[in-house]
């Protein structure tokens, strides 16, 4: 067992249902391919699922809905995905533990090159790293922006300024603003 990655996106989609948002997502069909074969290279077996409803309701007790005010609205998604949206940030869970994120170079790419096309889909800038159950996730179904996300954080403490950084990090808020700088770069040198 261990502490798995979650990735908190600005968005502003209004249409929330199965069929939109897997018409809006449709560009990462191969992302999902490529998460998926890596994980099936390394013996693992990792669940390439469909799109399909969360059912939400029965996530959360009584007390949740009263805490949050409204019930999030989550989809499964393949290679191991599970998306998760409040009014302005959807929350991306994955599979992938947070040290195995944060220490392998190979996966910890994929993620971010998949965190990266969400954020070109989104027309968005920038994704925080957390790991699960650490406060963002609340955040965002209570209704919060990234930015309100970001500035609450920061109140508590300053975020790591590298994914190393962040696996060492042993009290909360663990968390880590992730700008892509280092992909607008590439993107530059291709050009």
């Amino acid at each position: 067992m261990g502490i798995e990655i979650h990735i908190a996106v600005a968005h502003n989609l209004s249409d929330l249902s199965l069929v939109s948002v897997v018409d809006q997502f449709r560009t990462l069909d191969n992302i999902f391919g490529e998460i998926s074969e890596y994980y099936a290279k390394l013996g693992f077996k990792h669940p390439y699922r469909t799109w399909a409803v969360r059912d939400m309701e029965n996530w959360q007790r009584e007390w949740d809905r009263q805490f949050y005010g409204r019930i999030p609205i989550g989809f499964d998604a393949p290679a191991g995905f599970s998306f998760y949206f409040g009014p302005h940030v959807v929350c991306i869970h994955h599979h992938t533990r947070l040290s195995l994120f944060c220490s392998e170079t190979e996966i910890r790419q994929l993620l971010r090159r998949f965190t990266w096309q969400v954020l070109c889909l989104l027309s968005v800038d920038r994704a925080i790293y957390s790991p699960d159950d650490y406060g963002v996730f609340d955040m965002i179904f209570e209704g919060k922006t990234l930015s309100d996300i970001e500035s609450d954080l920061f109140q508590l403490a300053k975020p790591a300024s590298s994914l190393a950084e962040l696996e060492s990090q042993l009290t909360p808020p663990r968390y880590y603003i992730d700008r892509y700088e280092d992909f607008y770069v590439e993107k530059t040198h291709k050009a």
